[in-house]
């Protein structure tokens, strides 16, 4: 237990991103049509909203949880390329809804999470 939790003071960054990657996953999968709207973007939100995207997010959001509960380092960068490409794709999705006039602070959320998966990336212990 001592080994766990000196894991999470010493790279708690990599488990919030996997909690976050997860947990968006499984509210996408839990409320479908959350994001529906008929936007010029709809077609990101019907894709978003979908099992095919949502199901992904969430396991790997879920093993991002396990592989830093057992403290597998390697497998971090391909889920980190992973959690980039989710957020920046929630990032612009949330970002054109509040530029197309539906006001929201999810997208500062998003970018938030983006920055902090980059720095996590970069400065991480991504490498093992």
């Amino acid at each position: 237990m001592n080994r766990f939790k000196h894991r999470i003071r010493n790279d708690w960054q990599f488990l919030v991103v996997a909690v976050t990657t997860a947990a968006i996953g499984l509210n996408f999968l839990a409320n479908p049509g959350l994001l529906d709207d008929h936007s010029t973007y709809a077609f990101i939100v019907s894709v978003l909203d979908d099992a095919v995207f949502s199901v992904p997010i969430s396991i790997t959001g879920i093993i991002g949880i396990i592989t830093f509960s057992i403290g597998w380092v390697p497998a971090r960068i391909p889920l980190l390329v992973f959690y980039q490409f989710v957020w920046t794709v929630l990032f612009l999705a949330y970002f054109w809804r509040t530029f197309n006039g539906y006001p929201n602070s999810s997208w500062i959320m998003a970018l938030a999470i983006n920055v902090m998966i980059f720095l996590v990336a970069l400065w991480g212990e991504a490498d093992g």
